[in-house]
């Protein structure tokens, strides 16, 4: 429970109304249900649903300060503010303290201070977790990881050997990190090569021949992987998730990849084999970065862009091939008259023919 003026205070908002009025929760405005509820309010949509209710304490953009509530914490940025009342009434994931007695915790393990590990969770040979971790249920850790501070796995995650973990991680339900690469080779030349080579197939997959993956995954700190993701450790090194960076659900990273710091990669985007993510980058749902292709600092690629080479820092590609936005824009705006220009074209052919005809009669 928080005062308002501590929320305010928190927000670094500009309160209006009873600053001792105690908040429990933050709702969407319409599922506030008593005057212990804060609504965030981030539309003028939603003013008479405010009145109607009589919502006592709402926070809302300086913009909308005439929204029609007693209370009210005015703030610059709402979404910002969102992701600081979300922090503070957060409903952490249930974990029973301590370890559960289905839990299997190799005797060479380490486990830190107040760790709590669910049922049915395995901890490897030489594996070290950290203080105040929560390892939730069915969880697969394996031999010689390293599990910083303050993180979170949910259930169902397998963390494959060597893998290294920063502090304050978070790894979301069925989570895959340290699987084996999708590294193969053949004995000669295969299809592929030819193609690349030819731009045809001359040569055949007869033998197809694995190539094992020895390195390992790092994490740095306070990375987080949505649900379903898999993160490939390293052919002979290492794949590398940098400080701070978050990645959706769905995400494949391949590999040897190296992804900066402070990255967004949204849903079911697929990272090639060895290839590299700059620092800040954003990356939208459903694109696909190729084999030893990077992405710059900074670069924005919209979702379902289809990368085929290398995308300079700061810039903003998009499309299927990938080019620059503002030319992605104008090639689909070309492409959306293709059915008219294709209707002028028989209309001209059709005259040309006409004229035809009346020039051949007249001689």
């Amino acid at each position: 429970m928080k005062t308002l003026v501590e929320i305010a205070e928190l927000l670094g908002g500009t309160l209006r109304g009873d600053g001792s009025l105690v908040i429990e929760r933050v709702v969407h405005p319409a599922m506030v249900e008593g005057p212990r509820d804060i609504a965030l309010v981030l539309s003028s949509k939603v003013f008479p649903l405010v009145e109607s209710k009589g919502i006592l304490a709402v926070v809302a953009p300086q913009e909308l300060a005439e929204v029609n509530a007693p209370n009210a914490i005015l703030v610059d940025r709402p979404r910002f503010a969102l992701a600081k009342l979300t922090h503070l009434f957060e409903l952490p994931v249930h974990v029973d303290e301590g370890i559960h007695a289905t839990a299997i915790i190799d005797r060479s393990a380490r486990i830190g201070a107040n760790v709590s590990i669910g049922p049915h969770c395995w901890v490897g040979p030489e594996t070290v977790i950290g203080d105040n971790c929560r390892i939730v249920a069915n969880v697969s850790i394996g031999r010689d990881v390293v599990l910083g501070t303050d993180c979170v796995v949910h259930a169902g995650v397998r963390i494959g050997d060597r893998t290294r973990i920063g502090n304050r991680v978070i790894l979301q339900p069925n989570v895959n990190i340290g699987g084996d690469g999708f590294a193969f080779v053949t004995p000669q030349k295969g299809s592929v090569e030819s193609v690349r080579e030819s731009g045809s197939v001359k040569n055949y997959n007869n033998e197809i021949i694995r190539i094992h993956s020895l390195g390992n995954v790092v994490l740095e700190d306070d990375v987080e992987i949505g649900a379903g993701s898999c993160v490939d450790r390293g052919t002979l090194g290492e794949t590398r998730i940098g400080r701070g960076s978050k990645l959706d659900n769905m995400v494949q990273v391949g590999h040897n990849v190296t992804i900066g710091q402070n990255c967004l990669i949204v849903a079911q985007v697929g990272l090639g084999g060895s290839s590299r993510v700059g620092d800040r980058a954003v990356i939208g749902g459903q694109t696909g970065l190729p084999d030893q292709m990077s992405i710059g600092e900074d670069a924005v690629v919209y979702a379902k862009s289809g990368i085929v080479s290398d995308v300079p820092p700061g810039t903003v590609v998009a499309g299927i091939p990938a080019i620059t936005a503002r030319a992605a824009k104008v090639r689909e705006i070309h492409i959306r008259r293709i059915p008219d220009l294709s209707a002028e074209l028989k209309e001209l052919k059709k005259r040309v023919e006409e004229l035809e005809k009346l020039v051949e009669g007249g001689k």
